[in-house]
This record gives C-alpha cells, sequence and structure tokens, in this order.
C-alpha cells in the first residue's frame, strides 16, 4: 500500500523549501560609536603652546651649545624656528650653532633669516640690527659673496641712522 501525503501537508513542505531559498535581507549592524570629540583649543592656545615648546628647544640647545655639542644644539635651535620663525632670537642661534660646525655659508642664512626676522618686528631694536649687519657682512665677504655683503651694508647703514636717530630703550 502507498501512503499519500495530504495535499495540504505537501503544500507546506514546498512552502518551506521554497522559503528557504529566499534571500534574507542582511542584518543591521549599528556602526561603531564615534569617539569623542578633541578639545577645541584657540589659536591663542596654540600660539602660546608653540612659544612655549620653542622656547624649551631654545633653552636645550643653549645647553646643548655649551657642553660642546653643536649638531644637538643645531637640531634643537631648527625646530624652535621651525615653531616660530618670526621670532630672530631662534636664528641667530642656528647661525652660532653653524658657525661652531665651520658650517659658514649655512650660518650666512640663518644669521640673514634672523635679521629680516628682527626687521619685521613692529618695533626692531636698530642697536641689535646694526650689531648684527655687521657680523653678517663680515660673514658674507669672507665667503665671497659681495652682492648680498654690499645690500646688508646698505641695511646697516639705515639702522645705524635709526640707531642714532632714537633715544636708548
Amino acid at each position: 500500500m502507498i501512503v499519500r501525503p495530504k495535499p495540504s501537508l505537501l503544500l507546506a513542505c514546498l512552502a518551506l523549501a521554497l522559503a528557504a531559498c529566499v534571500p534574507r535581507p542582511p542584518a543591521v549592524v549599528a556602526p561603531p560609536p564615534l569617539p569623542p570629540p578633541a578639545p577645541t583649543v584657540s589659536p591663542e592656545e596654540e600660539a602660546r603652546a608653540r612659544e612655549a615648546q620653542a622656547q624649551r628647544l631654545w633653552e636645550q640647545g643653549t645647553l646643548s651649545g655649551r657642553q660642546g655639542r653643536w649638531s644637538e644644539a643645531e637640531r634643537l635651535y631648527r625646530q624652535a624656528a621651525a615653531l616660530r620663525p618670526a621670532h630672530p632670537t631662534y636664528h641667530m642661534a642656528l647661525a652660532t650653532a653653524l658657525l661652531q660646525q665651520g658650517r659658514e655659508s649655512d650660518a650666512a642664512d640663518a644669521m640673514l633669516a634672523g635679521v629680516r626676522a628682527e626687521e619685521a618686528l613692529p618695533r626692531p631694536n636698530h642697536r641689535v640690527l646694526a650689531v648684527d649687519y655687521e657680523r653678517l657682512i663680515e660673514l658674507l665677504e669672507r665667503l665671497d659673496r659681495l652682492d648680498e655683503a654690499r645690500t646688508a651694508r646698505e641695511r646697516q647703514r639705515f639702522h645705524r641712522t635709526m640707531r642714532d636717530a632714537t633715544p636708548p630703550r
């Protein structure tokens, strides 16, 4: 005797088989939570932090120079000058470190950057500039960079005139 399944059972099995073949939508996965926002730093706070970092680098460079570690001093002064390019002290310190290593051409470039930074200040110190230009002129002449030395001499004359016309600070 052959047992025949009921048609309703057959249809139910067929429906289940077809349902298994139908692709299911992927499960929705929540995206990972966003990290908390970084604390906002005002431009003034950022500038103060750069200034403090440059000062620390300059102090470390000065200590290295006193200990005769001029290449380390050069590296530290370069970092300070990169943080505060408008600050003449860092460029002049870099020039000193380069001179101590016998790298006169690089020192002249650093010294030139230093006097330009001093000249760009709202109230440049003409006394300091007259002296710094004298050092720069001597170095440029020694390197046979005569056109630059001639221009520096003209700038020095201007700063001497301004120095003599203004009362000491």
